[in-house]
């Protein structure tokens, strides 16, 4: 970007020509405040679901909110990361709600044996 775009792209309501040329299928979205990282994340993580196609009606509207809305949110791999969150939260004076079991599983639908052979050094 050239700095008399960015230093004038205020006083404009439309992009040119020229800056709309590489940008093909640009969408804004009102509803999605572009300061909120969590409203972004949410709408990629669905796009990586679309189409949706047997288990729910892909017209099904979602929030942008979701379960976890603005308020900080984190995960715990293992006994020793959630030892460190809780420990993390306690000198903060924090009180977290727990949202998920530490146990992780993965659906019925996914795929977990690998389709490719094991090889010397790299068993199946």
């Amino acid at each position: 970007m050239r700095a008399r775009e960015f230093i004038s792209e205020s006083s404009h309501s439309a992009f040119s020509k020229e800056q709309l040329g590489p940008m093909p299928g640009m969408m804004r979205y009102d509803g999605l405040d572009n300061s909120n990282p969590y409203a972004m994340w949410r709408f990629l993580v669905a796009a990586a679901g679309q189409p949706k196609t047997n288990e729910v009606d892909s017209t099904e509207p979602l929030s942008a909110n979701g379960p976890i809305g603005q308020k900080m949110s984190s995960m715990a791999y293992s006994k020793a990361d959630a030892e460190i969150l809780a420990a993390t939260a306690k000198a903060m004076g924090e009180k977290g709600t727990v949202i998920s079991s530490q146990e992780s599983t993965e659906p019925d639908t996914v795929y977990k044996t690998s389709p490719i052979k094991g090889f010397q050094g790299y068993p199946r």
